[in-house]
């Protein structure tokens, strides 16, 4: 996805995710590529469907607090080319204002 086509802008963060699925159970872990108030992309070779409910539980680098949010899989790449990785786009659907702020602050730093 274009970042001209996001609601939130998005940079490139390595970020490790725990994530369980609608019902709560289960424990992924996964390494984010890049972060944004709004969801991430997840580098994964262990693909969910899309629109696949998920909770997801990180630590963003230099923020002192756990990240909340519910979220579906919006997209799915399962045939990467050489220059691109095997993962999935997840749009944050529920999260605390708090956490969307401190995420959109912290970005808005980096530039």
């Amino acid at each position: 996805m274009s970042q001209g086509n996001r609601r939130f802008p998005r940079k490139m963060l390595p970020v490790q995710f725990r994530a369980r699925d609608s019902e709560g159970s289960g424990n992924l872990v996964f390494e984010g590529a890049d972060l944004s108030a709004g969801g991430t992309f997840l580098k994964s070779d262990l693909l969910l469907e899309e629109g696949e409910a998920l909770s997801v539980e990180f630590r963003v680098p230099g923020l002192n607090r756990l990240m909340r949010a519910q979220g579906r899989i919006a997209w799915v790449r399962r045939f990467p080319s050489e220059a691109e990785t095997a993962g999935m786009g997840v749009e944050f659907l529920a999260m605390s204002e708090e956490d969307r702020a401190a995420i959109r602050e912290y970005l808005e730093a980096l530039t």
